[in-house]
């Protein structure tokens, strides 16, 4: 008979336990019939609906802890504002993510958001760092009108602009090199397997269009349809990501994905020949938990076109049966495939799923790029793209940089435009004609808008997550603190060094600090780790330097090594390779 010590030691998977032993997340998604019910027993059942009905009457200031759970795979995020201790004392607030494949917007489209930030949120439309869009400080009687107005605006690009997916235990928001088919050297398509992938991953139940959709004649009392045909009952364990790169840009940092593809092109350098599948990656821990870590997706081998989609099912369906449903801890891909091995992952992906994956050495990475400035297309005639820096993502209007304003005008204004998010959380602009060049660099400098030839080498690649006060998850500020540092380095006249800088709120890492040259993560109330040594190409994570650190600690140290990477770096090494080969000794001399 197996021990019960033997037993509490042993992955809690679908195949080998009832929802019972799992987790309260997993219980809730197993009775909620395809997301449409909220309960935590059979004898109390009530709908999402009746939740959402209650917000947008007044008669509820937000939204049960068990809705909270099914409401992040419509796209939703409960919060509460919080002071300057972390106390979740303020209003109740929530934010909504909307799931863009690609990043890739219409006009249109990013005029319909734009509109909605003033009429249902604070004003600002907040890049991801998944090629996303959210809205934040949503007021619960305003957030069912602001998902149904989402999605009754249509993309052009074969794509309806949704929240649903943009959270929860799903496949998120699919991204993809914002230059893809712009690039002028290798103009690929790469951007529709993206599109292909978030359409065959999209949940099938009908609970979303029911809670928001539907008008009042059209409300039910039990689901159309609850059936999930990838995710079954209880959905995935934990979020899925799939990202796609670029021979020549790995902005997507490809080995932070769950599943990732990297086109191989032929010896001209012209056709794509396979699709490099790497597979494992997350950048989330937790402190003090040494069992969890940041980790870099593994090389499986080689897949054709006509396979991806099918290869990201099929991965999805293993996560599915095997991944830990008890602590969700240890539930990401990334800690499954460890644990099942990689071979055995190789032999179901071939024999059970028919993937004819072959074994090759992986092409090189390509580096993260920051795409600011102008660069030529690749499309017939005189064109162009631009990449515009949105610092940490958040376009709104301030005293003396009118970002919102500035951007609207150039989407109005030249017609046919379009409009891409970079995993930098920086804005392009695509098919400008050249003879718009000039007229848009002067509506920028109108508003204030720093151009690339103005924007310091550090802020380039610079990047925060929202953090406090409203992500609920966030131990200390990120997106409001990250621009004190960056002006202090400039101070010291550091402005100029080539260093790419990320910084999250906490070890969920959701700004991907793990990679970077330079990270920072915050830790407990107003602490952090500082980490160095992360590759440009995301190739490799980046160490500990300093596990605590004070703001003020944290301020000198940070100019410290960045002075260090400029003064003593006489083989002018790339600031990550430099940080990776310095000892912790020598980055700390004095």
């Amino acid at each position: 008979m197996e021990s019960k010590h033997h037993r509490d030691h042993l992955p809690v998977t679908l195949e080998n336990a009832s929802v019972e032993e799992m987790s309260t997340v997993e219980r809730l998604k197993s009775s909620s019939a395809g997301l449409f019910y909220v309960h935590s027993t059979h004898e109390s059942r009530h709908t999402m609906r009746s939740e959402i009905d209650a917000l947008s009457a007044r008669q509820a200031e937000t939204i049960s802890e068990h809705a909270k759970e099914i409401s992040k795979h419509f796209g939703i995020y409960k919060q509460r504002e919080r002071n300057e201790s972390g106390k979740k004392d303020g209003d109740f607030i929530f934010m909504v993510r909307v799931k863009i494949p690609a990043g890739e917007l219409t006009p249109a489209n990013w005029l319909a958001l734009d509109a909605a930030a003033d009429r249902y949120a604070d004003g600002s439309i907040r890049l991801t760092a998944r090629q996303g869009v959210q809205f934040h400080y949503v007021r619960g009687h305003n957030l069912s009108s602001l998902i149904r107005e989402i999605n009754a605006t249509v993309s052009d690009n074969g794509y309806q602009l949704t929240t649903l997916g943009a959270c929860g235990d799903i496949n998120r928001n699919t991204v993809a090199s914002p230059i893809d088919d712009l690039d002028a050297e290798l103009p690929l398509d790469t951007y529709k397997l993206a599109h292909a992938v978030a359409r065959e991953m999209a949940p099938r139940s009908s609970a979303y269009y029911q809670v928001f959709l539907s008008d009042e004649s059209g409300q039910q009392i039990a689901p159309l349809n609850s059936e999930e045909p990838i995710y079954g009952t209880q959905y995935l364990p934990r979020k899925f990501k799939v990202g796609f790169a670029h021979p020549h840009d790995n902005s997507v940092d490809l080995l932070t994905q769950d599943v990732g593809f990297l086109p191989r092109v032929d010896k001209n350098g012209r056709k794509v020949i396979g699709y490099d599948l790497y597979s494992g990656g997350g950048m989330g821990a937790t402190h003090n938990q040494p069992a969890t870590m940041p980790l870099l997706a593994m090389h499986l081998g080689v897949v054709q076109r006509d396979q991806v989609v099918q290869t990201v099912r099929a991965i999805a369906t293993i996560q599915r049966e095997q991944g830990e449903r008890r602590n969700r801890r240890a539930a990401r891909w990334k800690y499954t495939i460890r644990r099942l091995g990689v071979a055995a992952v190789k032999e179901d992906l071939r024999e059970r799923f028919g993937i004819a994956l072959a074994d090759a050495e992986p092409v090189p990475l390509p580096p993260v790029r920051d795409h600011l400035g102008w660069h030529r297309e690749s499309r017939t005639g005189d064109f162009h793209y631009v990449g515009i820096l949105i610092p940490s993502g958040r376009v709104r209007d301030e005293p003396a940089i009118k970002y919102r304003s500035a951007i609207r005008r150039m989407v109005s204004e030249v017609e046919g435009i379009a409009v891409r998010i970079s995993p930098n959380q920086h804005l392009i602009l695509a098919h400008v004609p050249t003879a718009r060049r000039e007229w848009i660099e002067r509506t920028l400098a109108e508003h204030g808008v720093p151009f690339a030839s103005d924007v310091p080498a550090i802020r380039r690649l610079a990047m925060a997550c929202p953090a406090k006060p409203t992500c609920g998850l966030a131990m200390t500020h990120a997106e409001r603190a990250l621009p004190r540092y960056l002006a202090e380095l400039e101070r010291e006249g550091l402005g100029e060094v080539d260093v790419m800088i990320r910084m999250a709120g906490c070890p969920n890492s959701c700004s991907r600090p793990p990679t970077a040259e330079i990270g920072i993560i915050g830790y407990g109330k107003n602490d952090y780790v500082l980490m160095v040594g992360g590759a440009r190409d995301g190739s490799r994570l980046a160490r500990m330097l300093y596990p605590r650190l004070s703001e003020h600690e944290l301020i000198d140290a940070l100019k410290h090594v960045v002075r260090s990477i400029r003064d003593r770096n006489p083989r002018g090494l790339s600031a990550g390779d430099y940080l990776d080969q310095a000892t912790d000794a020598e980055l700390k001399a004095r």
